[in-house]
């Protein structure tokens, strides 16, 4: 399943936060792409609830996210790459 995680780190916009999101990100992922700055699609066979676990060992308790599953009804204006990646995997 492809699944978006959109974050935004409250009171962290040093690169060390964002750097401990993203090494986690694709530790976890099978696959994944980076559309925009705070968000990220991911190729994975686990849930939300397990994504969101997995964001609040990397996050403090001011920080919000939100992660859902992608599904075919979508649009956007997206790098032609990130289009194909998703295209592949939906």
């Amino acid at each position: 399943m492809i699944l978006l995680i959109s974050y935004d780190l409250n009171g962290h916009e040093r690169p060390e936060a964002y750097e401990a999101v993203d090494q986690m990100i694709k530790e976890n992922s099978v696959s994944w792409a980076k559309p925009l700055y705070s968000q990220w699609f991911v190729d994975t066979t686990d849930g939300p609830g397990t994504w969101s676990n997995r964001m609040k060992e990397v996050t403090d308790s001011n920080d919000r996210w939100f992660i859902c599953r992608v599904n075919n009804e979508r649009q956007g204006w997206l790098s032609q790459k990130v289009w194909d990646w998703l295209n592949a995997r939906t």
